[in-house]
C-alpha cells in the first residue's frame, strides 16, 4: 500500500505541474489576443539625389566652367517599329547618315546612343518630330554637363569633365572633390563649392592672341607662355599652343591637351643667364673687377688639360655683369661660372627651384633637372651657365624670377585663389607664401635687373620688348633643342624665348614666352618672343593695368 506521505507528494506535484501549465496557457492566450506591437523598423535617411557641380571663375568673377543641362538622343532598339523610317528622320536632323544609325543600332540589342549632346536647334526639331510622328523607341534624355564659355583660352589649365560630370583633366580633375562633393543628408538637391582662380582672362586673351600671331608667322611646333604676379607667385595667365576646345574635347588629340607649362622640360638657353649670374654674384668668388674681353670665342682649359672653346654669336668687346646680359655673352658668364665653387653655384640654382616640382593644383607637374656634380663633365658648369645641360619648365623659370622682384625671396606659385560655398561664403583663401627665403641679396637682384634693363635699350638683345613710358627688364634666349633619339643637339631646331619683368624699378608682372622650333624667316628669341611681350605690355597699358609715363602712347590710333 502507498503510504499517506507518498500520496501527498504526488498530489503536490500534480498541483505544481498544473499551475505551470495554466500560466503557460494564459501567456499563450495573451500573446495571441493582445494588441499587436509594431516591430522597430529602420528607414534610410533622405540623401540628395543630385549634386550641382560648382563653377570655376577667374579672379574677376568671370565664369570659366559652369554646369548646364543638355539632351541626348537614344533608341530603345526593341521598341522601334520601323528602323529605316526612324533612322531617316533622325539622320536628317542630326546630320548622321541613316545607314550608320541602322547598322550601329543593329549591333545593340537594347539601347543605342545616337548622339550624346544635342544642340538647342536639334533638340527642338526632335521634340517637334517625336510629337508629330509619335515615333516609338526614340528617347530624348536630359543630362547635366559642363560648358566652357571661353573655349580655347586656358583650356589645358581648366581641363574638362566626363559624361558623369566628373573631372578628368586639369583643374576640373584637381578640384573635383571641392566642385562635386558627396550628396548632403536631408536634402533633395545639394551644391558643390565654387572655385575662384588667380587667372585674369584679360591677360589670358592677350597672351593667347600673341600665340596665334606667332604661330601664323613662324609655324613652330608648340608655344608655352606664362604671366605671373611678380611679388606673390599668383599665376595670371597660362598658354599652351596648339590648344583645344574643352566643350568638344572628344575631337582633340592628347598632345593638344597637355599643359606644357608644367609638364614639358627643356634646355632654356640664354634666358637662364640671369639666374647663372645671380648664382655667381651670390657666391662672391668670381673676379668681376678683372676685365673680360669677348672676341667672339672663349677658350678655357679643363681639368684634364684639354682646351674647350665656347662661341658667342659675335664679338662683344669688354664685358661686365650688366653688359653680359645686354649682349648675351656666353664667354663671360661661363668664365665667371668657372671661377665659382661647384657646390655654391648648384646650391643657388636648386634654391631657385630648378630641381623642384612646384605644387599648384595643376596636375602633371614635373621637377626640373640640375645635374648632380658627380655627373658633370669638364664643361658642364660652363655650358649650364648659358642654359645648356640643364632641364627646366616654364613654371620654374617664371617662379625663379620672383626672387628678382622680391629682393631674393622665391615665392610659392599658386593658381587657386578662393573657395566659396553655395551661400557665397568664403571657406578658403590662398595667402602668398615665400617658398625659399633670401636665395641671394637685394643687391644681387638689383644688378641682374639692371643688366636686363640694359638689354631692352637700343643695341640690347631684348630691344623689341621696349614700350614707351614703361621700364622693362628682359632677357632673350635662342637655344638648340636636343634630339631625344640621338641625345645630341639638332642644328636645325631651336627654342626662341624671352623672359621679362616690369615695371623694372618695382616689378609687378613677369612674362615668359617660349617658342619651340620656329620655321619662319627667323629663329631668334629677340625677333619672335621679345616683340610679342612688347605687344602684350603695350596692351596692358591700354587696359589700364600699367601706367605709361608717355601718355600719348595709349591713344587708340597709336600703332603697335
Amino acid at each position: 500500500m502507498v503510504s499517506r506521505e507518498k500520496q501527498r507528494h504526488v498530489f503536490l506535484l500534480i498541483i505544481i505541474t498544473g499551475t505551470i501549465a495554466l500560466i503557460l496557457l494564459v501567456r499563450i492566450i495573451w500573446l495571441i489576443f493582445s494588441p499587436s506591437v509594431s516591430p522597430s523598423s529602420y528607414q534610410n535617411p533622405q540623401v540628395a539625389t543630385r549634386v550641382v557641380r560648382g563653377s570655376l571663375f577667374d579672379s574677376k568673377g568671370r565664369v570659366l566652367a559652369v554646369e548646364t543641362p543638355y539632351y541626348s538622343c537614344a533608341l530603345l532598339v526593341r521598341e522601334v517599329e520601323n528602323l529605316f523610317h526612324t533612322a531617316t528622320l533622325l539622320g536628317s536632323i542630326l546630320a548622321i547618315p541613316p545607314q550608320t544609325i541602322m547598322e550601329e543600332s543593329k549591333q545593340r540589342s537594347i539601347y543605342y546612343l545616337v548622339k550624346r549632346k544635342l544642340s538647342a536647334e536639334e533638340y527642338q526639331k526632335l521634340v517637334a518630330l517625336t510629337n508629330e510622328k509619335q515615333l516609338k523607341g526614340v528617347l530624348l534624355e536630359k543630362h547635366y554637363g559642363r560648358t566652357y564659355p571661353h573655349h580655347y583660352h586656358g583650356a589645358q589649365v581648366i581641363g574638362f569633365t566626363n559624361i558623369e560630370n566628373r573631372g578628368i583633366e586639369g583643374l576640373e580633375l584637381a578640384c573635383n572633390d571641392l566642385l562635386l562633393p558627396n550628396p548632403e543628408l536631408g536634402k533633395t538637391l545639394s551644391y558643390g563649392n565654387n572655385v575662384y582662380l588667380t587667372l585674369d582672362m584679360d591677360l589670358q586673351y592677350l597672351l593667347d592672341f600673341q600665340a596665334v600671331a606667332i604661330d601664323a608667322m613662324h609655324h613652330p611646333d608648340n608655344i608655352v607662355a606664362l604671366i605671373m604676379e611678380a611679388k606673390t607667385g599668383a599665376i595670371l595667365a597660362a598658354t599652351n599652343f596648339p590648344w583645344y576646345d574643352p566643350n568638344y574635347y572628344q575631337a582633340s588629340e592628347p598632345f593638344q591637351r597637355q599643359n606644357k607649362v608644367i609638364t614639358a622640360m627643356f634646355e632654356p638657353g640664354s634666358v637662364f643667364k640671369i639666374f647663372s649670374l645671380a648664382a655667381e654674384l651670390a657666391a662672391n668668388q668670381a673676379d668681376f673687377t678683372e676685365p673680360f674681353y669677348c672676341d667672339g670665342t672663349y677658350t678655357f682649359t679643363t681639368a684634364n688639360g684639354k682646351p674647350t672653346t665656347i662661341n658667342c654669336v659675335s664679338p662683344h668687346g669688354q664685358i661686365d655683369p650688366t653688359s653680359m646680359l645686354k649682349y648675351s655673352c656666353n664667354g663671360a658668364v661661363a668664365h665667371w661660372a668657372l671661377q665659382t665653387d661647384d657646390a655654391l653655384f648648384r646650391e643657388t640654382l636648386t634654391k631657385l627651384g630648378f630641381n623642384s616640382k612646384w605644387e599648384t593644383l595643376m596636375p602633371g607637374a614635373i621637377s626640373g633637372k640640375v645635374p648632380e656634380i658627380s655627373t658633370w663633365s669638364n664643361r658642364t658648369k660652363a655650358t649650364m651657365a648659358f642654359g645648356q645641360e640643364i632641364g627646366v619648365t616654364a613654371l620654374q623659370l617664371v617662379t625663379a624670377a620672383t626672387a628678382l622682384a622680391t629682393g631674393g625671396n622665391v615665392m610659392q606659385p599658386y593658381i587657386l585663389d578662393t573657395i566659396k560655398d553655395k551661400h557665397d561664403q568664403v571657406i578658403h583663401t590662398t595667402t602668398p607664401t615665400i617658398a625659399q627665403q633670401q636665395v641671394f641679396s637685394p643687391q644681387v637682384a638689383h644688378i641682374v635687373l639692371q643688366g636686363m634693363q640694359e638689354a631692352v635699350e637700343v643695341g640690347g638683345t631684348a630691344a623689341k620688348t621696349a614700350v614707351p613710358g614703361v621700364s622693362i627688364a628682359a632677357k632673350t634666349g635662342t637655344a638648340q633643342i636636343v634630339d631625344p633619339k640621338t641625345g645630341s643637339y639638332n642644328t636645325q631646331a631651336f627654342l626662341a624665348s624671352t623672359l621679362a619683368l616690369f615695371p623694372s624699378d618695382d616689378p609687378t608682372y613677369i612674362i615668359y614666352i617660349g617658342v619651340s622650333n620656329p620655321t619662319g624667316e627667323t629663329i631668334w628669341g629677340s625677333n619672335i618672343a621679345a616683340p610679342a611681350i612688347g605687344s602684350i605690355i603695350a596692351d596692358m597699358v591700354r587696359q589700364g593695368k600699367l601706367v605709361s609715363q608717355k601718355m600719348e602712347y595709349i591713344t587708340l590710333d597709336q600703332p603697335k
